[in-house]
């Protein structure tokens, strides 16, 4: 029987997994002599397959449920995750990613759309009150995970994070079924997307912000390393940030209901442009450390927003279904194209040039969503 102290424990290790082989990875790549161009082609590689990941396994938790679905992917993605220890050649690396991606992306959707259907059962909780403990492990995991990393190989972080992905089993144990999750994941099409053009503008808005985002959440690690910082300041890094997610997913929904979707879905976007600003003509350690406070605004106001709207645009029940909309248009489109982008930027300019870019991409997201709101009023 699943519970609140079952998905908590989930999203806890599932993100310190994730923590512990993605906040140091892009280093760990340029370690082994890995370009700029290269990092930034396999980082597209593994947001790229979350189309098709999302869509299959959405529809095998269909019939399965959602617990069985996360088992499987548990468990191959702990496999996976040893055997990308070993692998250090950009060829090998292009074939294998796609296949650990496959198994890896549908972890947090599917997570995702199992804590929603439980909180919109048991009111006493929300998704926010939820997710929070997944920013908390990642914050836990990059610290220690920084302070490790730097006198023990990277290569072991990916060993570190295979043993976290299977010690999440046993918490998706359906041997006493009282509640049979089920992903409610329905396929949308082009012609049903086309005809909503508030979703359909929506997610061209969720595409552009990933593209925002992609140099904040996959090079801020080589950013540091630019900046002759260890991997001790890089695990820092990233744990400020995440710490600053929690009393916003928190009091997200909360912050929603008083002031409406349209202002915290703009301050989430202006704060990343003034992030990029700082990052990209102050580059100094301990700004860089202090502006990622403002991660909490950027990421959980982004998501509890997007979240609201993508609920209001599809029919009521589709939690699977929503979360895969954002994740495919967020991470999916937004990100792959993204990291398609700095990586050929990288090989003309440095990551600190790329934070400087980043600064007029994001106002430009900006003044988009702005129309946006400005066209369709949506009301939290």
């Amino acid at each position: 029987m699943i519970n609140a102290f079952k998905i908590i424990s989930i999203y806890i290790m599932l993100y310190m997994a994730n923590a512990l082989w993605k906040v140091f990875y892009n280093i760990y790549l340029a370690e082994i002599g890995l370009t700029g161009s290269e990092i930034g082609t396999l980082n597209s590689i593994i947001q790229a397959t979350i189309f098709i990941a999302v869509v299959l396994w959405g529809r095998y938790a269909d019939k399965k449920g959602i617990r069985p679905t996360l088992r499987i992917g548990m468990i191959f993605t702990a496999i996976f995750m040893i055997v990308l220890a070993y692998l250090q050649d950009f060829w090998a690396l292009v074939f294998f990613l796609p296949v650990l991606t496959f198994f890896y992306h549908p972890l947090g959707a599917l997570t995702d759309a199992m804590a929603m259907q439980y909180a919109a059962i048991e009111k006493k909780h929300s998704y926010g009150s939820f997710r929070l403990w997944g920013s908390l492990g990642w914050a836990v995991a990059a610290t220690v995970g920084g302070y490790l990393f730097t006198s023990v190989s990277l290569k072991y972080t990916f060993v570190a994070a295979s043993i976290l992905y299977v010690l999440i089993v046993p918490f998706l144990s359906t041997r006493k079924k009282v509640r049979t999750y089920k992903a409610n994941f329905k396929l949308v099409g082009i012609k049903e997307v086309i005809a909503n053009k508030p979703l359909l503008y929506f997610i061209v808005i969720l595409s552009f912000y990933g593209i925002v985002c992609s140099p904040m959440f996959y090079y801020l690690n080589l950013y540091f390393s630019e900046l002759n910082a260890s991997n001790t300041i890089v695990g820092l890094a990233y744990a400020i940030m995440a710490i600053s997610e929690i009393p916003l997913f928190l009091l997200g929904t909360k912050l929603l209901k008083r002031f409406g979707i349209k202002p915290i879905m703009i301050v989430a976007m202006a704060s990343i442009a003034i992030r990029y600003f700082v990052l990209g003509y102050f580059p100094f350690v301990n700004l860089a450390l202090a502006i990622g406070l403002l991660q909490g605004v950027s990421f959980a106001f982004f998501l509890v927003a997007a979240v609201s709207i993508i609920e209001k645009l599809m029919p009521e029940g589709q939690h699977a279904t929503a979360q895969s909309v954002i994740w495919g248009s967020y991470i999916g489109i937004g990100q792959t194209l993204g990291n398609l982008f700095i990586g050929a930027m990288l090989s003309s300019t440095n990551v600190v040039g790329v934070m400087q870019i980043s600064v007029y991409v994001s106002l430009a997201c900006l003044l988009a969503t702005i129309l946006y709101f400005k066209k369709y009023a949506l009301q939290a």
